[in-house]
């Protein structure tokens, strides 16, 4: 299935399927770095929606490892993974625990010393 069709059954609130097809798509290795971000960042919406807040935010940092393995200079990886590392801490102060939150923050600190 492909990613428009798994987004109509985020659409019509069929969230454990297209989880299940999200996590799929990641898994696969046939699928460019670009790609599997746009899963992860779907995966963190579909937990958001769910109220797994943790999970959403492991999805976001999740998309941060694959923008940090494209072929592209630090400082544009460092600025393109800076929002998911917001999302993430968004999601862990709602549901995560202290960890969490340090972990993202300490990260989100890191990118954007680098995005410089």
């Amino acid at each position: 299935m492909n990613l428009p069709e798994i987004i109509t059954l985020i659409h019509k609130g069929d969230y454990q399927s297209a989880i299940t097809l999200l996590e799929k798509n990641v898994e696969d290795k046939g699928k460019s770095s670009q790609e599997k971000i746009e899963y992860c960042r779907w995966l963190a919406e579909c937990y958001k929606n769910i109220g797994d807040y943790k999970m959403s935010g492991d999805w976001y940092l999740e998309a941060v490892k694959y923008v940090l393995a494209q072929q592209l200079d630090v400082k544009i990886k460092a600025k393109q993974g800076v929002p998911f590392c917001e999302k993430a801490l968004e999601q862990y102060r709602e549901g995560g625990d202290a960890i969490d939150v340090l972990e993202a923050t300490k990260l989100k600190h890191k990118l954007i010393e680098l995005s410089r």
